[in-house]
């Protein structure tokens, strides 16, 4: 039996996973890394922490599948997105890496809206001037270490760094290039002009590739390394968003994901390049040729019901301790108790400002309408229900575009509850599919490794292999009639807080 390998080197840690052709996983490992705050807006992590963490999660696997006496046919990488390695002529490691979340480039990214405009900005590359993007943290690395930025040969994201290790080749491919804020959405090159306004070298940029290229075989002492008995050859690959979308079997018409996590991502696969007049939604290149991705990625919200467990949820986390059982699956049981509408409890799920669809960084969170007669069951469902409205709110912006969303599939930690599922497809009023496998993005990897290698026919052959729909869900009717004047309101209330903090 033949068998990829998809790597996932995520924000928290490396996992590889091996799959069968037919989309069976065999084995999965996975390794932590640290992150380093060095000040409370900074985020780094040490590229060879990765290393270490990848070369031990792939020794399992691969020693795994040897003992199973499966054939290991490729390899393929997926990644954190937006972050920076420098790496030198010597090919040598210059800085940690500035990560995705890391914000101290806050002050360059509102030079670049002001040197180039927003609304420029967004119509040449599909993403807003934000610290998040790879421009900013490279403008930042020049002014404050410009010893760094001036030694660099090469800038490269993770995925490309491990790629680099693996095989010696540097290079990115549409998904990851088109996080960076230099890129050209349309023409899915390099966008000098950007650069050069910037006073950026596009000559540190690495060279594009598409996704399912085959960038080279593991080097021979890797594969010594790593147990091999030959070398593999490793796909280029891609960022974990597109290839969450890619395992989900979000790449068709009509299809829309829903990843919750950390946060929510409410994602799109188009056939071309589509922006918003209003920037409610960002575009990305995707790891599929002739496809975009539109993304509508929220500030947390996953992590808000994470804080009401830690915090408020003591005596279901206690309870949970003594049944054995996640403490979730209690919140979801206590919640299940009350009706739609938490009984007049809203949820403005805005902790940390507002990412999509809104853009309003200042915006922070409120319960509206709570009530001596309100507990820590009727919370727990408001806020379930505040973060499906705000999902919605992405939805509506993808359909005034002219798209058309029949069902949305669900991936993430938050599929697992069926209740919270009922509360989204009532809300949406869209019916739902639960993916199997919830390391999409790993999966998504996988897929591309099949089709590099050439184990599939295309991206559609493999889709309908590897992606396993685990359940369907649709709106509850009675809960769809309360929820649509109740999310009216949530809409006016959002535009009410917006101009509080505002003022």
């Amino acid at each position: 039996m033949k068998v990829l390998l998809g790597v996932d080197l995520g924000t928290t840690n490396v996992k590889v996973v091996a799959y069968t052709i037919e989309g069976e996983k065999v084995f999965e490992h996975g390794e932590e890394y640290p992150t380093h705050y060095p000040r409370h807006d900074w985020a780094e992590q040490d590229p060879r922490d990765w290393v270490k963490a990848f070369f031990l999660s792939a020794l399992e696997v691969i020693r795994s599948v040897r003992r199973r006496r499966l054939e290991i046919l490729g390899m393929c990488i997926t990644s954190q997105r937006e972050g920076v390695v420098p790496i030198s002529k010597e090919g040598d490691v210059l800085a940690r890496c500035i990560i995705w979340m890391d914000q101290r480039s806050l002050p360059e990214s509102e030079e670049i809206a002001r040197k180039l405009g927003s609304k420029a900005v967004y119509e040449k590359t599909g993403l807003r001037p934000s610290p998040t993007f790879t421009a900013s943290k490279l403008l930042w690395l020049k002014k404050n270490v410009p010893r760094v930025y001036e030694r660099a040969e090469v800038f490269l994201q993770p995925k490309e760094f491990l790629v680099y290790v693996l095989t010696g080749k540097q290079c990115s491919d549409p998904s990851l290039a088109s996080r960076t804020m230099l890129f050209d959405i349309r023409k899915l090159e390099w966008d000098e002009g950007i650069a050069e306004a910037l006073g950026l070298s596009i000559e540190k940029m690495p060279e594009v590739l598409p996704s399912t290229e085959i960038v080279g075989y593991v080097k021979d002492e890797v594969a010594r390394k790593l147990e091999l008995e030959k070398p593999i050859p490793v796909v280029n690959g891609g960022g974990d968003r597109p290839c969450e979308a890619l395992g989900g079997g979000i790449v068709e018409k009509g299809v829309a994901g829903e990843s919750t996590g950390t946060a929510t991502n409410v994602m799109m696969s188009v056939d071309e390049p589509r922006l918003d007049l209003k920037g409610r939604f960002l575009c990305s290149g995707h790891v599929l040729q002739g496809k975009w991705l539109l993304e509508g990625g929220t500030s947390p919200t996953g992590a808000i019901l994470r804080w009401f467990r830690d915090n408020i949820a003591i005596p279901e986390v206690e309870e949970a301790k003594k049944r054995r059982i996640n403490p979730y699956d209690v919140i979801n049981e206590i919640a299940s108790r009350v009706p739609p509408g938490s009984e007049g409890l809203l949820l403005l799920p805005f902790f940390m400002g507002s990412k999509a669809p809104r853009w309003s960084p200042r915006l922070r969170g409120a319960f509206i309408g709570l009530t001596l007669g309100h507990g820590r069951a009727h919370i727990a469902r408001s806020i379930m229900e505040g973060i499906a409205y705000l999902c919605r709110e992405i939805i509506e912006a993808y359909e005034s575009t002219g798209i058309r969303i029949t069902e949305v599939r669900l991936l993430g930690g938050a599929a697992q509850s069926i209740l919270w599922t009922r509360i989204k497809a009532s809300v949406w009023r869209k019916r739902v599919l639960i993916v199997k496998e919830k390391s999409a993005a790993a999966l998504g990897a996988t897929i591309l490794a099949g089709i590099g290698v050439g184990v599939f026919g295309g991206y559609r052959d493999a889709v309908q292999r590897m992606v396993k729909i685990e359940r369907e869900i649709g709106p509850v009717e009675e809960w769809v009639k309360v929820y649509e004047g109740l999310y009216e309101r949530y809409l006016h209330c959002c535009d009410m807080l917006e101009k509080i903090f505002q003022a």
